[in-house]
C-alpha cells in the first residue's frame, strides 16, 4: 500500500546536509539530506519507518494535511521552541508530497490465520473472480 504525506523541505547552504525535511503530520519527526535526490530519498525512509511505527503500535495513521494547507512559516517544527531559530534559503526551501510503499516497512507483517463469514454468494463471485480473499482484507482494512 502506498501512502502520501506533504513534507516540508528547509534548504540552508552552510550545512554539510542542506536539506532539513519535516513531515507536519507526524509531529517530532525529521531528517536530512545532502542534495535534492537524497533528501527525497530520506524523506521516504522516514515517512515508512515512522507509518510502520504507528500500525505496528495499533495507532491509526493521520489524515494527510492538504499540501496547499501547509507551510515552511506557520509549521515550522521549531516555532516554539525559544532556544533555537530555523534558518534556511525561502528561495530555495519548498514543500512536497512524499510517498512510499508502506509494505516494505511494516514489521509485524507475519500471516495470521482467521476465519470469518462472509455470504454464499460473495464467496461464489470471488472464487469466478479469483479474488484473493486475503489481500483483499488486508488492503481494506489499511485503506480504511
Amino acid at each position: 500500500m502506498y501512502i502520501v504525506f506533504p513534507a516540508l523541505f528547509y534548504y540552508d547552504p552552510n550545512e554539510e546536509n542542506k536539506y532539513s525535511i519535516y513531515f507536519p503530520d507526524f509531529h517530532s519527526s525529521g531528517t536530512m539530506g545532502t542534495d535534492i535526490t537524497d533528501a527525497m530519498r530520506m524523506a521516504a525512509d522516514l515517512l515508512g519507518n515512522v507509518a510502520a511505527d504507528y500500525l505496528d503500535n495499533d495507532q491509526q495513521l493521520p489524515k494527510p494535511s492538504n499540501l496547499n494547507d501547509i507551510s515552511l512559516i506557520n509549521d515550522d517544527p521549531f516555532k516554539q521552541d525559544p532556544d533555537f531559530t530555523l534558518t534556511y534559503d525561502p528561495k530555495k526551501s519548498f514543500t512536497s508530497m512524499v510517498s512510499v510503499d508502506l509494505n516494505k516497512y511494516l514489521h509485524s507483517n507475519q500471516p495470521v490465520k482467521k476465519t470469518l463469514t462472509i455470504p454464499k454468494w460473495a464467496d461464489a463471485l470471488g472464487k469466478e473472480k479469483k479474488v484473493n480473499f486475503s489481500k483483499l482484507l488486508t488492503e481494506a482494512i489499511l485503506n480504511t
